[in-house]
């Protein structure tokens, strides 16, 4: 349903900033500055209807320019629902940053694209106006070799023509392109109004242009797309689109740039996902994104390729022929290119109608409808062969089916119902359910694949594929069953195995198994394994496994496993393992474990032996006054640190007896840190070891203590300290007394009380 309305968009403030970023002109790989200011204004004041889609039509204008259009964030300002002095101060904003650069930069653009109401005279900026005159004047002002307005907005031809604006030749076809002058452009003449769709969610002016930009309006091949090539296809994308409406739309130009060469304002190659339409592909191109949201409408009609730059996802695309229609699927990963070409696609149904007034066949026109057959495809309602089905054609027509049953092997085009097989089922397009003896087969799974060996899908799966074997999905939206591996592209949902689970793409949702999974990119949801779970993109949610976990990218979540855990690069939450913990960048969160390991900063890590690049790792050596040996590591953050060592009795040692030893301390520390000088506090728990010869084993007793200590750091790695402690003995307690000497004592009632101090030196290894 299309919405007629005085097209006005996006405003309110948003991004500004500092640098410069390559711009894109033909033959020019540096020296340029590009800069833009994008206005989207809903709000055209009480006599106007408010938009719906200026606001978001400038920031995707925004978007493609920062993606492949050569302005960098720092180099742009975007302003939703402003009042004329808000777009004077960023007219201001942009001239003071390309004075800045000046010196640097050969040569400086600047890009004005408006989206909103509009009147004969003025921008409708809410309760504001911006006259034509004025604005541009402030545009000519900012000072810029390059100056190119885009207006999308009703009467917006009347900018063209104010004060003198003449149509000049607008196609400059040298390729070196040192250029000056300006560019307007607008989405209607003087006398017309701008229409936006609630069908594409845009205006049919921007969306055509976005849609060139991307690539569309690229004819030469070269994967660049001009001034030239831009103006001619918004102007024909947008006229086609509104010529049946009640006002179409012809957008207008007054371009005046001396020197010699197109001005490229889109650099495709540039994208980090690249959509390549085949030369032999030819029809009307519709891709939408998995929401079904219109992304590209393209009418190709020679056979040079065009390249789209998309973003990263996953897209459907149907192509429009003159004989047949094609249908498919894709997704789009960073710095790969995906080539559709009529190999790749899948024909579709095609419904025979007849044009009023005639009853000659030659009135036939084919229609797409999903779900019904091609031309060339016999539907059945029902089909079954006590071999292989798939011989059972007529005329050699692929076969259309509700219901298929074959003792052995089924083969039919698309099924919409259900397969049965004794061995294996194939199919193109399966909308329901196949159930085989052995394995499945589907190019494009829309229900469950289930199998006692492996399910195998060439595209995407919605739906469940369930065997005992093996399942393989190319992208899977739904779950994946089996007791031995799955493996698919990207993943949204489950996988679930005996042995391992695979997802080389992005995946969200959750894995388990019982020895492996591993995520080739990024992984948003949970792994649950007994032997290890490995993240190789970034990474977000939770790991647990018995052996390890690793992830190489970002990592926001918790990781938790009996022996170890390793982050490759920062992050943020919790590791918490039996034996250690390893981060080789930044945690923001905390680590528990036995031994804790990070190299970059570290917030909180709770273990025995902990080691990070702003905690404390040390060594401390000192002599009680119950004529002790104190040997200790100090290691971890300075709020919470770990305690792991030994009081030593010296004489103990010519005893032989277990007890006469010592004690083993751990305990947890926390320190203040004055200019040189430290004080710190600590509890502690002490263990003393007892052989019990008549039963050959070895028992201990605990008893805690408490420390005070203040200590000085004349030089770097050295600390000198003094102590104080108190160790507590109870009635349950008490036989892990009688070995030592103490020479102070307190009697508290049942609890005795042992002071000591002491004295030594510590000495920092990190």
């Amino acid at each position: 349903m299309k919405r007629m309305t005085c097209i006005k968009r996006i405003a309110a403030a948003a991004f500004m900033a500092l640098a410069a970023n390559c711009i894109f002109a033909a033959g020019e790989t540096a020296g340029v500055e590009r800069y833009g200011l994008y206005v989207g204004s809903n709000d055209g004041g009480k006599s106007h209807e408010r938009l719906l889609y200026a606001g978001t039509d400038a920031i995707a204008f925004q978007k493609i320019m920062t993606e492949i259009g050569g302005i960098s964030k720092s180099n742009g300002i975007l302003l939703l629902d402003p009042t004329k002095e808000d777009v004077d101060t960023a007219f201001e904003t942009i001239s003071a940053m390309m004075q800045k650069k000046q010196k640097d930069a050969k040569r400086s653009e600047f890009v004005f694209y408006y989206s909103g109401h509009s009147d004969e005279n003025a921008l409708l900026l809410g309760k504001t106006k911006y006259d034509y005159s004025s604005l541009k004047a402030a545009i000519t002002n900012v000072p810029s070799d390059v100056h190119v307005v885009i207006l999308d907005s009703c009467y917006s031809g009347n900018f063209i023509r104010t004060k003198g604006g003449q149509k000049q030749k607008p196609f400059l076809m040298d390729d070196s392109s040192v250029v000056k002058g300006h560019a307007y452009l607008s989405s209607s003449s003087s006398q017309e109004s701008s229409q936006e769709s609630d069908e594409i969610g845009s205006s049919f002016f921007t969306n055509a242009m976005i849609t060139g930009l991307r690539g569309a309006a690229d004819t030469s091949g070269d994967k660049k797309v001009t001034l030239n090539e831009l103006y001619s296809y918004a102007f024909n994308e947008t006229l086609s689109k509104t010529e049946n409406t009640a006002d179409p739309q012809h957008p207008n130009y007054n371009i005046t740039l001396v020197g010699s060469g197109d001005l490229v304002l889109s650099d495709v190659s540039a994208s980090d996902c690249v959509l390549t339409l085949s030369r032999e592909l030819t029809g009307r191109v519709i891709v939408r994104d998995k929401n079904g949201k219109l992304v590209s409408e393209i009418n190709k009609t020679t056979l040079t390729p065009i390249y789209l730059a998309l973003e990263e996802g996953q897209y459907g695309v149907t192509v429009i022929g003159e004989s047949a229609t094609l249908q498919g699927s894709f997704t789009l990963s960073p710095k790969k290119t995906y080539a559709i070409s009529p190999a790749n696609l899948t024909p579709v149904a095609r419904l025979a109608t007849r044009s009023r007034g005639g009853e000659d066949e030659q009135n036939d026109q084919a229609v797409p409808q999903a779900g019904q057959a091609e031309t060339d495809v016999l539907q059945m309602p029902f089909v079954f062969s006590f071999f292989c089905n798939e011989f059972y054609l007529a005329a050699n027509k692929p076969i259309s089916t509700n219901f298929s049953l074959a003792l052995f092997r089924s083969h039919v085009q698309e099924v919409n119902g259900m397969m049965l097989a004794g061995i294996g089922n194939e199919t193109e397009i399966l909308n329901g359910a196949q159930a085989a003896g052995i394995y499945n087969i589907a190019h494009d799974v829309n229900g469950a694949q289930v199998a006692s060996i492996f399910n195998f899908a060439k595209n995407d799966v919605h739906g469940a594929q369930v065997s005992s074997i093996f399942n393989y999905g190319q992208n899977v939206t739904g779950a994946q069953v089996t007791s031995i591996a799955n493996i698919a592209n990207d993943v949204k949902y489950a996988q679930v195995s005996w042995i391992s689970n695979v997802a080389r793409g992005n995946f969200t949702g959750a894995q388990a198994s019982w020895i492996s999974n591993v995520t080739i990119k990024d992984f948003v949801g949970a792994q649950g394994a007994w032997i290890s779970n490995v993240t190789l993109g970034d990474f977000k949610g939770v790991q647990g496994a018995w052996l390890s976990n690793v992830t190489r990218g970002e990592f926001k979540g918790v990781q938790g496993a009996w022996l170890s855990n390793v982050a490759v690069k920062d992050f943020t939450g919790l590791q918490a393992a039996w034996l250690s913990n390893v981060a080789c960048g930044n945690v923001k969160g905390a680590q528990v474990g036995f031994f804790n390991f990070c190299k970059g900063d570290c917030d909180f890590q709770l273990g025995l032996i902990n080691y990070s690049h702003n905690g404390i790792f040390e060594v401390s050596g000192s002599f009680t006054t119950d004529q002790k040996i104190r040997l200790v590591l100090n290691s971890g953050n300075k709020h919470l640190y770990g305690i792991f060592g030994a009081l030593l009795n010296p004489e103990g040692f010519d005893s032989g007896a277990l007890e006469q030893y010592g004690a083993l301390v751990l305990g947890l520390g926390t320190r203040v840190e004055v200019w040189k000088f430290n004080f710190d506090f600590a509890i502690m728990g002490n263990e003393v070891l007892f052989a019990d010869t008549k039963n050959d084993k070895v028992h201990a007793e605990w008893y805690p203590s408490v420390r005070i200590e203040a200590g000085f750091t004349p030089i770097k790695h050295l600390n000198v300290f003094a102590g104080f402690g108190m160790a507590f003995e109870f009635p349950g307690n008490r036989d892990a007394f009688v070995a030592h000497k103490r020479n102070m004592v307190i009697d508290a009632g049942k609890t005795t009380i042992y002071p000591e101090f002491d004295f030594g030196a510590k000495f920092t290894l990190r």
